[in-house]
């Protein structure tokens, strides 16, 4: 099942991706060769308005052939992708990953009107019957504020409070609004060797936000994730962070069937990141992606160092190349540590 969610996962991301490409390509009237989900051998495919649409075996990634840059030969100037303007072609080039943060953007916005899976670390998720916690009252959902008046902002300060304790705890409470106070008297657990009250944590709520507030969360949540992968892609480069840090193909699907078992918000959560992740990534100014095209495009802006197309398919020939290895190699990964 692990597989099935991760195609899906995956496959919407891609389509997303060369959907924007495409989309771009047709505005500014720019040939399409081939519309393709995946690499490899054919599986499906057929032809509509002069571009193939084809499925292929490996599912990690997709493309979109355009006239000129990804072909040779004679091509009509009006569908040939280097006679369009600057601003044209960046366009095309970008879109793809604008089009995986836009997607990213709109899912975020979703959860928070909808209601955005949320961890409460002091919240109590369970109480026992007949336990302590539950001789005085205390219900799940409340959230512990204190406990012998210290306060208490995970689960591991509640341990430590309760094993740190004499005769009784007391503990106040956050319920609805109202703040309460508890006298629990703890019971030593012999089987787990220590003192329980009864209670689980943390508590998983749901929180919803207003439209306005819900678009404002989706923005800032999305540049704290834009960073965040920022950092530790400098990190990486700074050897701050090992390799193993990161997931390949293998650990992404472990992760997708994990978050589909916990529901479809937590899967929409891991479809924003990753989505995120995916156009940035495609961003990045190295040869054989997105951003490495850009940036070629931009040196081409200065005749002193103008690359010629033959020059520049070259290097991102070898960009492809070393990007195969890494996959490999992250993949040899996934396969040691899962």
């Amino acid at each position: 099942m692990n597989l099935f969610y991760f195609l899906i996962l995956v496959g919407i991301l891609v389509l997303v991706h060369e959907y924007g490409h495409f989309l771009f390509a047709k505005l500014h009237k720019v040939g399409v060769i081939e519309f393709s989900i995946g690499f490899g051998p054919n599986i499906i495919s057929f032809e509509r308005n002069k571009t193939r649409f084809s499925i292929r075996l490996l599912p990690f990634g997709g493309y979109v052939k355009l006239a000129g840059l990804d072909t040779e030969g004679t091509i009509d100037d009006e569908a040939n992708f280097h006679t369009k303007s600057w601003l044209a072609r960046f366009s095309i080039l970008a879109s793809g990953g604008i089009m995986n943060f836009l997607l990213a953007i709109f899912i975020l916005f979703l959860l928070f009107t909808w209601g955005v899976p949320t961890v409460i670390p002091t919240g109590i998720n369970s109480v026992v019957p007949g336990s302590p916690a539950d001789l005085v009252g205390i219900k799940p959902g409340d959230k512990i504020i204190s406990i012998n008046g210290n306060l208490v902002s995970t689960a591991q300060d509640i341990t430590r409070a309760i094993q740190g304790s004499k005769d009784k705890v007391i503990l106040v409470i956050e319920r609805e609004g109202n703040r309460l106070t508890f006298e629990v008297i703890p019971k030593y657990n012999a089987e787990q060797g220590k003192k329980l009250i009864g209670i689980t944590v943390p508590f998983f709520s749901e929180v919803r936000y207003p439209v306005f507030n819900a678009l404002k969360m989706a923005f800032s949540t999305f540049g704290a994730i834009i960073l965040g992968t920022l950092g530790a892609l400098w990190k990486l480069i700074t050897g701050r962070l090992g390799a193993e840090s990161f997931s390949g193909p293998i650990g992404v699907a472990r992760m997708t069937g994990i978050a589909a078992q916990m529901g479809i918000k937590v899967f929409l959560q891991l479809m924003a990141f990753l989505s995120i992740q995916w156009g940035l990534f495609n961003l990045l100014p190295i040869p054989a992606l997105d951003g490495g095209r850009i940036l070629f495009l931009t040196l081409n802006l200065w005749k002193k160092i103008k690359i010629s197309p033959e020059r520049e398919n070259f290097i991102h020939y070898i960009g492809f190349l070393v990007l195969l290895v890494l996959m490999i190699i992250v993949t040899i990964g996934d396969v040691r540590r899962f």
